[in-house]
């Protein structure tokens, strides 16, 4: 009986010092590449369900001749299809930004006319996304993250994309399509 008690007790205590991995920091490398500060903090709050906030910011102007300067903040639900932190979720995220960019040549074609002009202002909308967490080993994880969603874009177009040109309009525009794209390193604690 007496080894009984102390199994139970040895067993208690190995229990109550296990601890879940319910936390996660992460950087997404896309972010990064384009010069952008940027980071993300993601909680477990279920065996299959988080909540992450992430956000970058861009607040200077390099000497490549154009400009590019925003800053995002984008909260994500996530729903794991095994278990949090490994393989597979389902994500539905919001986002807030304000930009200020133009005279540059966007990846695959997109948003030709930033080319020519400058454009300034805000943007806010809604998005599904999916993605996949690979284990490296017991704290790190790359995760890959794709979605698409609807914004909501306001903006002022200047002349051309120098800092004092002209205002030619003032206008809004919705936008359907790809509105989140990350490849991340991620450290869960």
């Amino acid at each position: 009986m007496r080894t009984k008690h102390i199994l139970s007790i040895l067993l208690l205590s190995a229990a109550s010092a296990v601890q879940a991995q319910d936390i996660a920091v992460k950087s997404n490398l896309l972010s990064a590449a384009n010069g952008a500060l940027n980071g993300g903090i993601e909680y477990a709050f279920g065996p299959k369900s988080t909540f992450e906030l992430s956000g970058s910011i861009r607040p200077w102007k390099r000497s490549e001749g154009y400009v590019n300067r925003y800053w995002l903040i984008q909260p994500e639900y996530r729903y794991w299809t095994c278990q949090k932190f490994n393989g597979s979720f389902w994500g539905a995220y919001i986002n807030g930004a304000q930009f200020n960019v133009g005279g540059k040549k966007m990846p695959f074609g997109l948003f030709p006319w930033l080319k020519e002009h400058r454009y300034a202002g805000w943007m806010t909308g809604v998005g599904i996304s999916y993605g996949y967490q690979f284990m490296l080993n017991k704290h790190w994880n790359i995760e890959t993250a794709i979605g698409v969603g609807y914004e909501y874009i306001y903006y002022k177009k200047y002349q051309c994309p120098d800092v004092c040109s002209s205002v030619l309009n003032t206008d809004h525009y919705h936008y359907f399509g790809p509105s989140k794209a990350s490849i991340s390193v991620v450290y869960v604690f």
